[in-house]
């Protein structure tokens, strides 16, 4: 790889008028002609060509396709890699098909605080998986904890794979919702197991507004994947290097941030604390949030390449279409080809990282910006064994398909059914 992260004016060039050509293609109201984004052929030889791809697939996965849904919307659910489920029944929930998707996840990973809008209501997350990611853990029977245990530790999952989660905001009655792609979903409702808020069988149908999106892909030369996010552009602000405890961060309001509110009352999960009103389902306090590190960090040319991107897939929009309300706030992967290996745990300040070394999303890592083992999405998604299982179950020795949290969830429910 190169070191230098400056794209050559070719390199410009290039990526702006075959993006540009997406967005035209994808303003055009007949299903399917997006193209696809060629993971086999992605190179590696810049910085910019990441967050090119990256973009690449939000146009393409935010695409409308026959039946009126975005083509993000039609992938199979996370549930759907277990085809021993002949039940009907995924995670405690009757569905019809392996592509139903009931919102279901209010607790953020690791902090496993809950996100709370300006109207008391939880955001909820749905995540999504495409055909080769399911095929490739049915086939080697990876549902199975046994099989997991058991799979070769440097078997990467394959070129193409990709996983996605999405955040969701209710939408609440005689709210303006104009700026977000809105849709109608069922939401699992909320209730208390003593103490705590925990999600119940019961089923709401609301309208919700996407207000953040995670890409992680498997290309060419990266089996760690390119985690890249994308977030509405009103969710919340930046703040400052040098602001104090007392200062307020912004003047104005954005979707999760109330004006003039000050540092030190922002993006605290208030989980001790944290009430939940049963009957209409809304929760205080408010979750008061901003953006820590702007696009992510990492280095100037890898800041300005988002900025440059983000500019032009807005320009070339039409002026109606809602995505123009929709930006990168960065992508992260290992700055060596092919360099995943088991048994690895990643900082920010590790070496191995580029792009985008802090990278968050403010609705779907809200409580873990400030952390500086877990601010990153190699903090978390790394190869090192699953120890923390429930009693009597065995640990996962490590492994380079554990950087996908959906395996090690579905280990996990597995592992806890014979203590049920």
């Amino acid at each position: 790889m190169k070191k230098s992260l400056k794209p050559s004016k070719f390199q410009l060039l290039y990526v702006s008028m075959f993006l540009l050509l997406m967005v035209s293609l994808a303003s055009v109201s007949k299903p399917y002609i997006v193209p696809k984004p060629n993971p086999f052929a992605f190179q590696s030889k810049s910085n910019l060509e990441f967050h090119e791809i990256s973009w690449q697939y939000f146009l393409w996965l935010t695409e409308a396709v026959q039946g009126g849904k975005l083509r993000f919307e039609t992938l199979y659910s996370d549930s759907s890699i277990d085809p021993d489920n002949k039940t009907g029944i995924i995670g405690s929930l009757a569905i019809k098909s392996p592509k139903d998707k009931i919102l279901g996840g209010v607790n953020q990973a690791t902090s496993d605080g809950i996100l709370v809008d300006q109207k008391g209501r939880a955001i909820y997350t749905t995540i999504m998986i495409n055909d080769v990611y399911r095929d490739f853990v049915i086939k080697n029977s990876l549902y199975k904890p046994e099989a997991l245990r058991n799979f070769p530790d440097t078997t990467n999952f394959p070129i193409g794979a990709f996983s996605l989660k999405a955040a969701w905001k209710i939408v609440s009655p005689g709210e303006n919702a104009s700026s977000f792609y809105t849709t109608t979903a069922k939401i699992q409702k909320l209730g208390y197991s003593g103490k705590k808020i925990v999600l119940t069988k019961a089923l709401e149908t609301v309208r919700v507004a996407l207000v953040g999106f995670h890409i992680a892909v498997v290309v060419n030369g990266h089996p760690e994947m390119i985690w890249a996010t994308f977030e509405h552009v009103n969710n919340a602000p930046y703040s400052v290097a040098d602001q104090l405890p007392d200062d307020q961060v912004a003047e104005g309001n954005y979707t999760f941030y109330a004006s003039k509110t000050p540092w030190q009352d922002c993006n605290d999960p208030a989980s001790p604390i944290l009430k939940l009103d049963t009957a209409t389902q809304k929760l205080s306090p408010v979750t008061q949030v901003f953006r820590q590190y702007r696009l992510g960090g990492g280095k100037s040319a890898n800041q300005n390449n988002i900025d440059m991107l983000n500019a032009k897939m807005h320009k070339a929009m039409p002026r109606s279409s809602v995505w123009r309300n929709y930006a990168e706030v960065g992508a992260i992967w290992f700055i060596k080809k092919d360099a995943l290996k088991p048994n690895s745990a990643f900082v920010s300040s590790d070496t191995l990282l580029t792009g985008s070394k802090v990278l968050s999303n403010s609705v779907i890592e809200t409580f873990t910006q400030a952390d500086t083992d877990l601010n990153q999405c190699f903090g978390c998604h790394n190869t090192t064994p699953l120890t923390t299982v429930p009693t009597n179950a065995q640990i996962v020795p490590g492994k380079n398909v554990l950087t996908s949290h959906i395996l090690i969830t579905n280990y996990l429910e597995k592992t806890m059914q014979p203590i049920k």
